[in-house]
């Protein structure tokens, strides 16, 4: 009897250390009160968010994003590949499509500026993927988003599509195929032609990819972000942003969107073409220089001008790259003034600082050659001074 009894306190034992292993490992990413609520969610039996992917994925590069048509809960939907994105899959919800009966928290979570404070709810995913006669399931956890109502007078916004994060693909190897503009698997073990695709230095951290590119001959450590569509790397640089070079657009305000929204105002500067290079193969695309970074981040301006194989099958990341075909250098989005139509409202988000600044970051812009700004015609002025980098044709007036 004394016997059984160890024996049941050793299993009892062994039981608890898994548990709390495993919640130390999802607290490093979640906070506490979203591992309860992800515990309840799964020991209630709901019901899952199931995606389905084809074994070929055929996208296309719209607002700065990777895009492609999947199956969501057995509806076709439209789905961003952001592999800055450290879960599964993030279902982005606005205020008025927000499901009902579901528990939001109100959480920090890790964004473009490590700021970012939104409603979000944890929920159990499974994502499939046909690999030629078989279908492979990947489980785990997914996170919904209550965001702010999306911008008014834009085309794309990224909270109108749900996103597959870098997890998402973990399925076995797999490429980017810029060249032909898919994603698709790649058999293991993998038969990579060195003479055509080069290994690129890397590792996982905090459940997403780094790659070590070369900006101007400097190393850099930044995440893979095809998530990233504003510029081609956002790099901390204290010294760039204090002393630009001659060709530099020196700005102030916001310098990207995260899923939490705009990043903080700060002073950044603007690199239109700047050489980078990955394994030795010399390539060109802008970078913003931030002095306030949590981290450098290569975007997808930059990923773009490659075709990527990667595997992280096995626990060690592998990483291998080949020029992309088109020599074509994303082109660099110069303005004066960035603007932000949000909450029926027309606000300054960034300008130029070129000692020609006529406006301030914040300033609301009431009124345009004499006529009011109101909800029918925002967009109408949006559209017309976002396409108009000279204002000084426009009787503007500000508050």
């Amino acid at each position: 009897m004394a016997m059984k009894m160890k024996k049941w306190k050793k299993v009892v034992l062994i039981i608890m250390a898994v548990l709390v292993l495993l919640t130390a490992a999802v607290a490093y990413f979640l906070p506490v009160g979203l591992i309860i609520h992800t515990l309840g969610v799964v020991s209630k039996g709901e019901d899952m968010t199931e995606v389905c992917l084809d074994d070929t994925i055929h996208f296309v590069q719209k607002g700065n994003y990777i895009v492609f048509q999947a199956e969501v809960n057995g509806e076709p939907d439209t789905v961003i590949y952001d592999s800055g994105v450290n879960f599964m899959f993030l279902m982005m919800y606005t205020p008025s499509t927000s499901p009902e009966g579901m528990k939001f928290y109100r959480n920090r979570v890790t964004g473009a500026d490590k700021r970012s404070s939104i409603k979000m709810t944890t929920m159990p995913v499974k994502i499939g993927r046909k690999f030629g006669e078989y279908n492979v399931e990947n489980g785990g956890f997914g996170l919904g988003i209550l965001n702010p109502e999306p911008p008014l007078c834009t085309d794309f916004f990224v909270s109108k599509y749900d996103l597959i994060g870098f997890q998402g693909f973990d399925f076995g190897p797999y490429m980017i195929d810029f060249t032909n503009s898919e994603i698709c698997s790649v058999p293991y073990p993998l038969p990579i032609d060195t003479t055509e695709f080069v290994p690129v230095k890397c590792k996982i951290k905090r459940g997403v990819l780094w790659v070590y590119p070369r900006v101007n001959g400097e190393e850099y450590e930044c995440i893979f972000d095809t998530g990233n569509g504003n510029a081609g790397f956002l790099l901390k640089d204290e010294k760039r942003v204090e002393k630009p070079s001659g060709n530099d657009y020196v700005y102030e305000g916001s310098y990207g969107t995260s899923i939490g929204g705009h990043v903080s105002n700060q002073r950044y500067v603007c690199a239109p073409k700047e050489a980078f290079s990955i394994e030795g193969s010399v390539k060109e695309t802008d970078v913003k220089y931030v002095k306030k970074l949590p981290f450098n981040n290569m975007g997808l301006k930059a990923i773009s001008q490659y075709d990527w194989v990667i595997s992280i099958y096995g626990g060690t990341p592998k990483v291998y790259v080949r020029p992309h075909a088109s020599d074509e250098t994303p082109v660099f989005d110069f303005f004066r003034y960035k603007l932000l139509a949000f909450d029926g409202k027309l606000t300054i988000s960034a300008r130029l600082i070129d000692g020609n600044e006529k406006f301030n970051v914040g300033d609301q812009i009431v009124s345009v050659n004499g006529e009011e700004i109101t909800e029918e015609n925002i967009c109408h002025y949006y559209d017309l001074l976002t396409e108009n980098k000279d204002w000084s044709g426009f009787e503007i007036r500000v508050k």
